[in-house]
């Protein structure tokens, strides 16, 4: 198959479809073009698998709208739906410790031993996690523990993909994992140690990455709808009208001279508080630490809130928070920048399946 012009990412999530086309220039991804669904959560919330002629047509209709010049496309499984597990080998060769021929038949032998499904069902991938000591070239030939990240996916579950791309006359080259695609957009090269918190319309999914590596995954029923339904439990209002005090928040905050959130929103907030802490306590009981988290990057649409989620979760979990921004290391025309500064928390997914095989 000849090396395609463009790279095409596709995100499909029970509330939106968001597409992304990256083309290359000077060895960096350029903005082709993007786009999105309108409002259509009524019609596609719930599993999209279900309502495959639903969605392909809408996939279609998105990519016209957006003028896409591309057949190829790269999408992502959700991490809700994805088997991942941390595997470690003992005593490999350091010249081995990339090299699948050798590691696959091993991960094979533990992965059996673990996994819900038999393992002729699935389709798997894995990755070796580096650290210190594989870092270090001095700490020998042989290293005791390499730890291996594996994800597996239902072959029914895939073929569905292929066959949804398909149907919109899309050729399905890559099929990720969201969280891989999101640490591509969000987090590069940056060997910290960061906690991504994706929020999304009803679902939330929190991931620790080190070394770029996301190590521990959490999804959680919890998403901006939750919020706006608190609010408009607490006003006696309605969901639409709950969804424009969101949108007017800031202005709000700013007319009122308020420093942090109406209360109902930061009682709506503490569950989310409340799994982040759980999601550090579990890694640090399983991990030690030997390394402390370095930051918390905020993404989805739900990280907009008011403009102000960055900062709270910065006061309320002591640790450095900010809104990630997927477009940082693409080109893009500068009259752009105000409106993909509003949305790109949404397109973080779409644009991180496109960059797959630029960076």
């Amino acid at each position: 198959m000849a090396k395609p012009y463009s790279y095409l990412g596709v995100d499909l999530s029970p509330d939106s479809i968001k597409i992304v086309e990256l083309t290359v220039e000077a060895g960096k991804p350029k903005l082709v073009t993007y786009g999105y669904t309108e409002s259509r959560s009524d019609v596609l919330r719930g599993d999209f698998i279900n309502n495959r002629n639903l969605t392909s047509t809408l996939l279609k209709e998105v990519a016209d709208r957006a003028k896409v010049t591309t057949n190829f496309a790269s999408a992502a499984l959700p991490i809700s739906s994805v088997f991942s597990t941390v595997i470690k080998l003992s005593n490999l060769q350091r010249r081995d410790l990339e090299n699948k021929a050798k590691i696959k038949p091993l991960l094979i032998e533990e992965l059996k031993k673990i996994m819900p499904r038999p393992i002729e069902e699935v389709i798997f991938d894995f990755n070796l996690i580096v650290d210190e000591e594989i870092e270090n070239p001095d700490s020998g030939p042989k290293i005791p523990v390499a730890r291996y990240l594996v994800t597996a996916s239902i072959l029914e579950v895939v073929k569905t993909y292929v066959d949804i791309f398909k149907q919109s006359n899309f050729q399905l080259t890559n099929l990720d994992i969201e969280t891989f695609a999101l640490v591509r957009s969000l987090v590069g090269t940056d060997k910290s140690l960061i906690l991504l918190v994706d929020i999304g319309e009803n679902l939330t999914t929190l991931s620790i990455v080190n070394y770029a590596m996301p190590l521990l995954n959490r999804t959680i029923n919890y998403g901006g709808g939750v919020i706006t339904k608190k609010i408009a439990d607490t006003l006696n209002i309605t969901i639409a009208e709950a969804e424009n005090y969101k949108l007017d928040m800031a202005i709000l905050m700013q007319q009122e001279n308020l420093s942090n959130y109406p209360q109902l929103v930061e009682d709506a907030l503490a569950p989310l508080v409340s799994e982040i802490k759980y999601l550090l306590k579990t890694y640090y009981d399983q991990m030690g630490q030997q390394k402390i988290l370095d930051k918390v990057i905020l993404t989805g649409g739900g990280s907009l809130l008011g403009n102000y989620l960055d900062k709270y979760l910065t006061n309320v979990l002591n640790l450095r928070a900010y809104i990630g921004d997927p477009w940082a290391r693409v080109i893009y025309p500068q009259e752009l920048r105000p409106v993909l500064t509003e949305v790109g928390p949404r397109f973080a997914v779409a644009l991180g399946l496109a960059m797959r095989d630029i960076i």
